[in-house]
């Protein structure tokens, strides 16, 4: 170490400077090396038995025919099951979606569909407490539910609704289109 000090210059102000760099580079380095502790630890996780909810279709809504510039009317029925899964612990959020609004252009000026989410007795579950409309302008509607109970079977019910069909809709060679509607059940907030 010396050597080296002797060969950082001759002066003895270079040789102090150096000298003292390498004393609080030891002592420093030493720090660093004795003066961190570490410890791990690992967090229990299990599988929950399914998701957070099930969700089937249960569609009991009649069947309706269209014809050319005609206004008609959609019945009332059952369009899915949703069933919370237990130990959940968090709200729960239904999103109805008309997933085939683009299709449905061709053959409907106009589309509505009331839509909520009700227990075995009809009772609202969710926050609103109201039916909302699915529509060709409003192709989504969500319901957020902070008192589902696990495991009871819960219902995305329609009360009905009406449509209007565009004047070439019974035409012969014209693709007439279903409603197509897609329900999922997430996390509140998601």
């Amino acid at each position: 170490m010396s050597a080296m000090i002797q060969g950082a210059g001759k002066s003895h102000l270079a040789r102090y400077l150096v000298a003292a760099l390498m004393v609080t580079l030891a002592i420093t380095g030493g720090m660093f090396a004795y003066a961190y502790t570490s410890a791990t630890t690992s967090l229990t996780v299990s599988s929950g038995s399914a998701d957070f909810a099930s969700i089937t279709a249960n569609n009991t809504v009649p069947s309706y025919t269209i014809f050319g510039k005609y206004r008609g009317s959609i019945s009332s029925g059952t369009l899915f099951n949703i069933t919370p899964s237990s130990g959940y612990p968090g709200d729960l959020q239904v999103n109805v979606y008309l997933s085939n609004a683009d299709q449905l252009g061709y053959n409907y000026g106009m589309f509505l569909l009331r839509i909520k989410l009700v227990d075995s007795n009809g009772q609202y579950v969710d926050v609103d407490g109201i039916e909302k409309p699915l529509t060709l302008q409003n192709g989504v509607v969500s319901f957020v539910s902070s008192n589902m109970t696990a495991g009871t079977t819960y219902y995305i019910k329609t009360s009905g609704g009406l449509y209007r069909a565009f004047p070439w809709a019974y035409l012969s060679g014209q693709t007439i289109y279903s409603p197509q509607i897609t329900a999922e059940v997430v996390q509140v907030g998601l």
